[in-house]
């Protein structure tokens, strides 16, 4: 899929970077202090971890790590929903201008309006793989 697109459709199929591993490595320091017994079978299964969709192991059972799966779900409709509208407003302006009805990009209003919207929803999402704060619950 384009590199483009793919953080907004599939948000959990995205490699892990270094800067999201070097983040999930000081996550994991700061919440297994608190539970040391399964500190090491959660940094083995770092270090296998490939996507951040791989991450939902490791970080089993500690709050605010990773995003909710209704935020990444929300993500991924709102940037379908998005980028339909965007094409479908697209067509329908070229095919009117076809036909002679040439107009101001009228779509653009809508378009940037989502793509807001796309923009917060993304943004929140990726605020969980920035921050090293996480809660531990037992």
């Amino acid at each position: 899929m384009n590199t483009m697109l793919e953080p907004l459709l599939l948000p959990d199929q995205v490699d892990l970077s270094e800067d999201d591993r070097r983040t999930a490595v000081a996550k994991l320091d700061r919440a297994v202090r608190k539970t040391p017994p399964q500190a090491g079978d959660r940094q083995d299964l770092l270090l296998e971890a490939r996507t951040r969709g791989d991450l939902h192991q490791v970080f089993d059972g500690i709050a605010d790590a990773l995003p909710p799966r209704g935020l990444t779900v929300a993500l991924r409709a709102v940037s379908a929903v998005w980028l339909l509208t965007c094409v479908v407003q697209f067509v329908i302006w070229v095919v009117l201008a076809a036909f002679g009805h040439f107009d101001w990009p009228w779509w653009l209003w809508s378009d940037i309006g989502l793509g807001l919207v796309v923009a917060v929803v993304w943004w929140t999402n990726e605020s969980y793989y920035r921050q090293t704060d996480v809660l531990v619950t037992r």
